[in-house]
Order: C-alpha cells, then structure tokens, then sequence
C-alpha cells in the first residue's frame, strides 16, 4: 500500500503560479462523451481562495495550466488553454479578515479553432489525415496576406510575439506535422465548399475518416487515425484501483441501428442491414453522413456500423480511480496522470453484474482535484465499437464449430 497527494499547481500567463491553500478545487473536463462524435472542447473549472486585500494576478485570455505531480514529485500538466471566464464572489468580509473566492474557467485549443475559418482555397481529394493537417495549418497559421496593409508598427500591442501572433501559439503549429496521422485512412472527395468554420470542416473529415481528433495537455492539437488504435497497449486496472460504487451501465434501446445507410461523394448511399436484429426489436434505421470518396470505403464503413449498433452493447458508461486510494500502485497512478484520451484500457475485476471484463478505449477523462485528493472517471467505449465482432445471434444456427470460416477465428474474435 502506497500514499499519494497530488499537489496540484495552476499557472496563469506562463509565470503566475498558485498552489497549496490558495487552491479550493479543480474539475476538468477533456475529450468525448461517446465514440460516435469528435472531442469537446477542454474544460478547466478553478476555484481560488484568497483575501479581499490581495488580488490574484489573472486576467482574461491568459494562457493557463493545471498540474499535479506524479508519484516522483514531478509535475504533469493536464491541460493547457485560455481564461475564459472569470467570476469573483467575497463569501466572508468583516472586522477579523475576509475571504475572496476566484471561479475561473478555462478552454482547450478547440475553442480557438471553432472561432477560425477556412475554405477559401478548396480542398483537392485526399486522405483524411492529411485533410485535417490542411485545415488546422490553414485555420493557425498566418502569413502577411491576412496582416491589414494599413497596419503600423505603434499600433501592435506592446506584448504580442511573433509566438503569439493571432493568439496561435509556435509550439500547436510545431506540432503538427508529428501529432496529425498522415495520410490517414479513408480517401475523401474534394472540398469545394467554400469558407466554413475550420472547427466543423475538421470534425467532418476526422468523422469520415473514423478517427479521433483530440486536445494534447500541452495546448497542441492530435489526430489519431481509425487504424492507429490497433497498435495500443491497453493500462491494466484491477480491482484494487477501480472504485466499483456507482458503476452504472444502461441497454438502450434508442440506441440500436440495424438498417444503416451512409452516404457519400454526390449524395450517392451505402446501405447495410441486420434482419435478426429487426425481428427482434423493430426497424430502427440511422443515417451518417462522410466525405468519402469511394464506394467501397462507405460499404465498408456501412457494414462496420451496422455491426457496433445492431444489438445493445452494456458496459460500465465509466471507469473511475481514486489516485490517493492506498490500494493504488504507484504505476497505475503515473500512467493515468500521463493518459490521453484514446488510450486503450483492459479490466477483468468488474463486479459480475457487469460482465466482468471491459476492453475499450477512453474516448473521455473527467478529473476532479483538490490539494489532497485526485480522482479521474474515465469516459470509454468498448473495442467492438472500433473494430466490430459478431454477436452470436448474428452466426446462423445451422453453422458448425469446425466448419466456421476463417478457421482461425478465436473467442475474441467473435
């Protein structure tokens, strides 16, 4: 048994630190709520205690930083934004002292590219990786086109760098070429559109493209294409880690699909269908629309729908630990503090009401800290929603265990 604090520390404008008792506490909000949508924008909530006399050093459109430390003492950053709102209350003021509190919010990097447009040069057929590479670089990256030509030197404010510039910082623009999976997996039409917001236009893609595009905890951007999760190593949690009170699934039915249709490159559709599964709870038909460019990508992605959403699929909506739980290990809790959103998670210590054993993905990470306690509620998706296997109402009765084709086919594989 081990004991962890987790110390967290909030940095404003890259130099103002609070830390200690300054800090009430903080929740955190990062990546998706399910699998079949791309990432929120990162929510930082800070509450700040200090007195009526002494203002903390924060101002709107800082940068901001929230870390704890790791169980070496090193701080990790969990999210790195902008100050978006700030409110401040005085819950205590009189004749022996006061008390001021700070409610401060701030928002990932998907916040600036939702206020950015792009398309006004179009779009030529590509992959989606590279299509979403186009859009962020376009959407961040200025050049003296856009700089009004009636600008002179004395009117620029007095703290913006060329980092800076446009609020874009060097090290999101840096990081593109290694953290955007190029080219990407599916091929896309071309875009011809015009100008749109870059926020909606990347969405689409990486939905097209079945991949995730996500907040770093440095402020930079990340796209992991469809196939790249193949290749995860999943983090192990036990039952020593997992908090099993208020573990909740739900079978629902609204969420069944089994007459799908996608639709693609000039309104053409793809069209797949699960007949067992409408005998057994009623046509239930469900449209998404891509960008594909090729017929066989949207049958492909048809069928592979039609498979992760034709039967109910329970498991535990989330996974939480308390990273102060003595039962913890040391390397569960530095790599849940490391984690980003899409790593993959295995367990088989779930209570048997449960199933037992989960293996998915975490498409979502909900962090609530204060100076003593850390606790993360990992939002996540199961393995079959990524890469479908057959559900046994799904194999014909009359099919035989030695005349199963593949022959290699395994348990898990079904």
């Amino acid at each position: 048994m081990t004991t962890y604090t987790p110390y967290p520390k909030v940095i404003f404008a890259g130099i103002n630190e609070y830390v200690d008792n300054t800090i009430s506490g903080i929740s955190l909000e990062l990546g998706r709520r399910n699998i079949y949508e791309q990432a929120q924008v990162g929510i930082a909530s800070i509450s700040l205690w200090t007195d009526a006399d002494t203002p903390l050093n924060v101002n709107l459109s800082d940068s901001v930083s929230v870390q704890i430390q790791n169980t070496s003492a090193t701080y990790n950053t969990l999210l790195t934004g902008t100050i978006s709102d700030i409110e401040m209350t005085l819950p205590g003021y009189g004749e022996i002292g006061s008390v001021a509190l700070y409610k401060i919010t701030g928002v990932g990097v998907l916040a600036q590219l939702n206020r950015r447009l792009t398309g006004a040069v179009n779009y030529a057929q590509e992959f989606d990786g590279t299509r979403i590479y186009n859009i962020l670089l376009d959407a961040f990256l200025g050049d003296w086109s856009e700089v009004p030509p009636t600008l002179t030197w004395s009117a620029v404010s007095n703290i913006v760098t060329w980092d800076s510039w446009d609020a874009t910082n060097a090290t999101l623009l840096n990081s593109l070429a290694a953290q955007i999976d190029t080219p990407g997996d599916y091929e896309l039409e071309a875009y011809t559109g015009g100008v749109i917001n870059a926020w909606t236009l990347a969405q689409n893609a990486a939905n097209s493209g079945r991949g995730y595009l996500f907040e770093g905890d440095d402020g930079t951007l990340f796209y992991d294409s469809y196939i790249s999760r193949a290749t995860q190593v999943p983090l192990t949690l036990t039952a020593d880690d997992l908090l099993s009170a208020g573990l909740r699934q739900a079978a629902q039915w609204s969420e069944v699909v089994n007459d799908v249709t996608v639709t693609y490159t000039g309104s053409a559709e793809a069209y797949a269908a699960d007949f067992v599964s409408q005998q057994s709870y009623g046509q239930l038909s469900g449209t998404r629309a891509t960008q594909l460019e090729n017929t066989a990508d949207a049958q492909s992605q048809a069928d592979a729908f039609l498979e992760s959403r034709a039967y109910p699929r329970t498991y535990p909506e989330r996974l939480s630990v308390a990273l102060h739980s003595p039962t913890v290990s040391d390397a569960t809790r530095d790599a849940l503090i490391s984690m980003h959103v899409g790593a993959s998670v295995f367990t088989q210590d779930l209570p048997a009401v449960f199933g037992t054993t989960f293996d998915g993905f975490v498409e979502g990470m909900t962090w609530n800290i204060d100076r003593y306690t850390a606790t993360v509620s990992l939002t996540c998706s199961a393995i079959s929603e990524t890469y479908p296997h057959l559900v046994w109402l799904q194999i014909a009765p009359t099919v035989t265990w030695d005349g199963y084709t593949p022959s290699n086919t395994e348990w898990q594989d079904l």
